[in-house]
Order: structure tokens, then C-alpha cells, then sequence
């Protein structure tokens, strides 16, 4: 069995729509049987200083830890894994997605197209010219008829497909999550787990 992970999820430290208090955020995953986390802020990373000590208040200095950011461009929200935490502050909001996506990978980040099927914050017919590294497609903000929506799209682009909670609140957290090939220890090591295709989605309910 592989590495089980939840990467996109927010905290009230950096993300004003989140009620998860990050001290309790560990203890919760680890309940929820997950190894790991990855905290997306909107247009905020965490620092490894950040990171570190959220870790030293825990009681599980194993778990792995790391950070990204979810962008919001003018038309859908996209995850951006693999650049370091100054690079976030540097991308302004509510730009083309596409010059988003290119500029981020161009940097050496992965970039996944987050609840790109949501009603309210949907792409438009440009996300099949974006390539991205793979769409997110089932999460606590995303709708049953929305997931369905959101699989036919991956499957229509050929490109894989990901899962995670997109958690505002402590009890969603390990809701959905991905099982990783790779030894996932870094967040260069889930770029190129991401960029290479190298992870299924988690059967909702088995990481609990």
C-alpha cells in the first residue's frame, strides 16, 4: 500500500474562509489514516519554518508535512505544488489561466485544476488547451453531479485524475486523498509524483 495523502485543504492561519485550526490538523489526519498533507492557503505557502514547528506541537514528528497554494485566476482555481513559498506572494490574482499555468511550470511546478467543474468557479472551454497535470475531481466542495462532470472531463482530456478534501473544517479533512507510488517526502518528490502520473485516488471512507 502506498503513501496516503491529502493535498488541497485550507487552515484559518492563512485562509480567511477556513475554520480548521491548524494545531489540531495533524492529530485529525492521523485519526483520519492518513501519512500526510498538503496545505494549499489561497495565494499563501507555508514556510518550512511554519511547517516545522506545526509538526513540534504534534505528537507525530513522522507525518509528513508540506505546502502549496491555490491560485485564483479570472476563470477557475488552480493548485500550484513544487515552488518555493516566496513564489506565491509574486503571483497576482485573477489573471488568464493559462499564462498562470505557464508561468508556474515554467518555474518547475505541477499544476492541477482545482473543482474545475463547481458552478460558481468553473473553467471555461480554454481548460482543454491548458496542460494541466492532472484535474481534481472529487472533493467536500464538489457536488455529486459535479464530480461526474469533472471524471468525464479528465477522462475526455486523458489526463489523471485526483482527489482530495479541499477541507474548510476539521472533520473533512481525509474525506478524499490520494495513494502515492513514490516516497513522498518532500514537495519536489509530489511534483514529480504528480507531473509523472504516479497516484490513484483513495476509495472515499478507507482513510478513516
Amino acid at each position: 500500500m502506498g503513501l496516503l495523502l491529502d493535498i488541497h485543504l485550507h487552515t484559518r492561519r492563512h485562509s480567511s474562509c477556513s475554520c480548521i485550526d491548524e494545531t489540531k490538523l495533524i492529530d485529525r489526519a492521523v485519526q483520519a489514516g492518513l501519512q500526510g498533507l498538503v496545505i494549499t492557503e489561497h495565494h499563501y505557502q507555508w514556510t518550512e519554518q511554519e511547517l516545522a514547528e506545526l509538526k513540534e506541537q504534534s505528537a507525530h514528528p513522522g507525518f509528513i508535512l508540506l505546502s502549496a497554494f491555490e491560485y485564483s485566476s479570472n476563470k477557475g482555481d488552480v493548485l500550484i505544488y513544487g515552488l518555493p513559498p516566496e513564489a506565491a506572494k509574486t503571483f497576482e490574482p485573477y489573471q488568464e489561466p493559462e499564462i498562470i499555468v505557464a508561468r508556474a511550470q515554467a518555474m518547475g511546478a505541477a499544476c492541477v485544476a482545482a473543482h474545475p467543474t463547481r458552478t460558481e468557479i468553473s473553467f471555461d472551454e480554454r481548460i482543454a488547451t491548458i496542460p494541466f497535470e492532472a484535474i481534481e475531481v472529487q472533493s467536500r466542495n464538489i457536488q455529486p453531479h459535479e464530480q461526474r462532470l469533472a471524471f468525464k472531463l479528465a477522462s475526455d482530456l486523458e489526463l489523471p485524475a485526483t482527489a482530495a478534501s479541499d477541507a474548510h473544517r476539521i472533520e473533512d479533512v481525509g474525506a478524499y486523498a490520494l495513494e502515492f507510488d513514490d516516497a513522498i517526502q518532500s514537495v519536489a518528490d509530489l511534483r514529480d509524483s504528480l507531473k509523472r502520473g504516479r497516484f490513484r485516488i483513495a476509495v472515499p471512507g478507507t482513510t478513516r
